[in-house]
């Protein structure tokens, strides 16, 4: 079990210790969150903000959750032996809330709502170049949000679990938990995962 993100302890988020999941929507960080992010800068400078609906803070703050979410989870990897591991993070609640604003435009935007065309048409675009659809963009970037915004009790019974070897506070109440609770909360953020499509 390997915890990191410490300065900001908002939000517990428990992840494979395998980034290969990751990797497999990395593209979002740089093909398609980035590419939407200067379109709207171009927008925005022809007072035309709201043509792709999202503000380029909330795009490039996302993408920037992704990179350093897919870096840092290689790095660990690389050092780490045989066996199945997790990655205790702690992300900013506002990072997260990054994600699930844009999950929600590209919903929007995949329903086909008038007021998100021209981002459909955007994404229409950048997955033609990507030999994704729209509905497989918006699929990848819902398993992000789904993966780092899982809430359930175990996850906090595992970030606790992750905490007390290093002396710092967590918001589980009680003792350390023991072993088995740790082991069933494992499993409890498998299932959460399998939900996810992440096996």
């Amino acid at each position: 079990m390997v915890a990191s993100g410490l300065r900001d302890p908002d939000r517990p988020c428990v992840l494979p210790g395998d980034p290969s999941w990751l990797q497999e929507v990395r593209y979002l960080e740089e093909g398609v969150l980035r590419v939407v992010a200067r379109a709207a800068e171009v927008a925005a400078e022809r007072l035309d903000e709201d043509r792709f609906v999202l503000s380029v803070g909330v795009l490039e703050g996302a993408a920037s959750v992704i990179g350093r979410l897919a870096a840092e989870t290689e790095e660990s990897a690389d050092g780490e032996g045989e066996g199945e591991t997790i990655r205790v993070l702690f992300l900013p609640g506002w990072e997260l809330d990054y994600l699930w604003q844009i999950l929600a435009v590209f919903r929007r935007a995949q329903a086909g709502e008038p007021e998100a065309a021209e981002l459909r048409e955007l994404l229409h675009d950048l997955g033609y170049g990507l030999d994704r659809t729209v509905e497989q963009i918006t699929e990848d970037l819902q398993r992000v949000a789904a993966m780092l915004m899982l809430d359930i009790p175990a996850v906090h019974t595992l970030a606790a679990a992750a905490l007390h070897p290093l002396g710092l506070p967590s918001r589980h109440a009680g003792p350390p938990p023991d072993a088995a609770a740790v082991r069933e909360a494992f499993e409890q953020v498998r299932a959460g995962w399998a939900a996810a499509g992440v096996r």
